[in-house]
């Protein structure tokens, strides 16, 4: 909301013109990032504004300017008194001075620009106010975004480090039982062979034991037949 001017001028009674100094208001956005503008100046609302986190700034309040009551004073002479002459009346001194009906006229011009420049400022912060807070609400929002992306990221990104950590631990527990199996079968075949191997030579000192026995056996057997051909008479 902008001021028509940087002087309101109200007329008086008996021609006097009162003239006071209203204060040029002050956007958000130059209020927000600290600087004022000068007298007569009208900086563009609706600009970036920079807030120290979520503290609301402190309002600039609209001052208010009255001036003193205006009069034009100037202070009598007394007539150079000639002699010989009649002598005059002394001027008035009261003369010079605002009558209370102009006196009365101003002050109610004053008190009207300082209800206007009141409304005006109230105006001004009512303004300030709904601009800070819409903008407060604003960096609320943006900020709550800026957070739940970043919390994803992490969360992807960790996601992403569990899954790798995860095939890893995989592929390693994979090999350990690839090179187990190996291993087993290893140990299987090893095994199977010396059985093999222990179960032919058993079999075959069995055979060699059964031949042996049937050897001996066929000796005695022989040497039996012959001890008793031998006990027989002879010409039987």
């Amino acid at each position: 909301m902008a001021y028509a001017s940087s002087f309101a001028s109200a007329p008086a009674a008996g021609g006097n013109v009162i003239s006071t100094f209203v204060h040029p208001p002050v956007s958000a956005s130059a209020f927000a990032a600290g600087s004022y503008p000068a007298a007569g100046s009208y900086p563009t609302p609706g600009g970036p504004i920079q807030l120290p986190g979520f503290a609301p700034p402190a309002f600039d309040a609209p001052q208010l300017h009255a001036q003193s009551f205006q009069h034009q004073y100037g202070g009598a002479t007394a007539p150079a008194h000639h002699y010989g002459a009649a002598p005059t009346m002394p001027p008035s001194s009261s003369a010079a001075l605002p009558t209370p009906e102009a006196v009365q006229s101003q002050k109610e011009g004053y008190i009207n620009l300082l209800d206007e420049q009141l409304k005006q400022g109230q105006a001004t912060l009512d303004q300030q106010r709904q601009q800070q807070t819409e903008y407060l609400y604003q960096q609320a929002q943006q900020q709550k975004q800026q957070v739940e992306m970043q919390i994803k990221q992490q969360v992807q990104q960790q996601e992403m480090t569990l899954l790798q950590n995860y095939n890893q631990q995989l592929m390693a527990v994979q090999q350990a039982a690839s090179q187990q199996k190996v291993a087993l079968e290893q140990q299987a075949m090893q095994l199977t062979m010396e059985y093999q191997q222990k179960k032919s030579q058993e079999e075959m000192m069995h055979k060699q034991a059964t031949l042996q026995r049937e050897h001996v056996e066929a000796q005695m057997k022989f040497a039996q037949e012959m001890q008793k051909l031998q006990q027989l008479p002879l010409g039987a």
